[in-house]
This record gives C-alpha cells, sequence and structure tokens, in this order.
C-alpha cells in the first residue's frame, strides 16, 4: 500500500532536480550598458545587447529599438545555481519546494531603448523606457533618477539625456 506513494514521490522528485538550478543558469547576463554612449557603433551596441527588435529611418536617421533583459552577472547565475545544487543534495530534493518557486518568480527587468544614430551608424541619441517607464534627465546635471550612479548619454546640449541604471 506505501510502495505506489513511495514511487510517486521518488518519480516526482526525479522530475523536479535540478530544476531551480536550471533555471539559475538560463537567467539573462548582465548586458554593458556603457555601450549606450555618444559615438559608440551600432555594431558595438549588437554585439552587447542583440539585435534590435525593429529597426526604421526618421528624418534621414537610423533609429533602431532594442528590447532586452537586464540579467545578473553569469558568476552570480552560477553561484545560485551551486547553491541551489547543494541545498538539493544536503535536503535530499526536499528544497525544491522552496527554491523552485523563488527561482521562478525572479523577475529581471526588461530594458527598452531607442537609439538614434548619425550617417557613421554612430550613437546620437538614447531613450530608454525601463519596466515601461521613460527614463530621461531634464539635461545635463538636471532632474536625474534617484538611486545608484547611472551611466548618462547626450550628445548636444539641446537633446535630451537619457540615464540608464
Amino acid at each position: 500500500m506505501m510502495k505506489p506513494y513511495t514511487s510517486l514521490v521518488l518519480m516526482l522528485a526525479i522530475v523536479l532536480v535540478g530544476c531551480s538550478v536550471e533555471r539559475a543558469m538560463q537567467a539573462p547576463d548582465k548586458k554593458n550598458l556603457n555601450v549606450f554612449q555618444p559615438g559608440s557603433s551600432r555594431l558595438q551596441l549588437i554585439a552587447e545587447v542583440g539585435t534590435p527588435a525593429t529597426t526604421e529611418y526618421r528624418n534621414g536617421q537610423r533609429v533602431d529599438i532594442f528590447i532586452f533583459k537586464q540579467g545578473m552577472h553569469k558568476e552570480l547565475n552560477y553561484l545560485r545555481a551551486a547553491g541551489y545544487g547543494a541545498a538539493f543534495v544536503l535536503t535530499g530534493g526536499i528544497s525544491e519546494v522552496l527554491t523552485y518557486p523563488v527561482e521562478s518568480e525572479a523577475n529581471f527587468p526588461t530594458i527598452t531603448a531607442q537609439v538614434t544614430y548619425d550617417a557613421d551608424d554612430a550613437v546620437v541619441s538614447l531613450e530608454v523606457l525601463k519596466d515601461g517607464v521613460l527614463i530621461k534627465a531634464d539635461g545635463p546635471g538636471g532632474g536625474g533618477i534617484p538611486g545608484p550612479p547611472a551611466a548618462s548619454i547626450s550628445s548636444q546640449p539641446s537633446q535630451a539625456n537619457a540615464q540608464i541604471q
């Protein structure tokens, strides 16, 4: 009578083995947002954050829209995965009940950046949306976003100065 229940628990444990570890390993990597500086080439941006979601021309200038997840440093992903794996082994798999939901709910911010280039495909201006909110300063030394230091970009004093957290 107890055997079917034990088999079911064992099969469930086998299915869950490494789920939180796998999710930690597949988390997005941290992108180097310093590539969004004036003068950076379009190819540098594509190499760092991936292919633009859309590309169009406005007033004779190329405009790309990039959408990407800002993750963690790859080393931190490995550390999380190692911790989940160790917890799994030490608890006989019971830790998956806690670690899998935690890893499933990990929420990495989606960043949407609109980049305008000059004739040489060098960055001229940038507008950034982070989690659907426009991140923009009022110009050099103005407004800004509270919090940790951010990389900023501006091409001319008359254009908006955007910041990336």
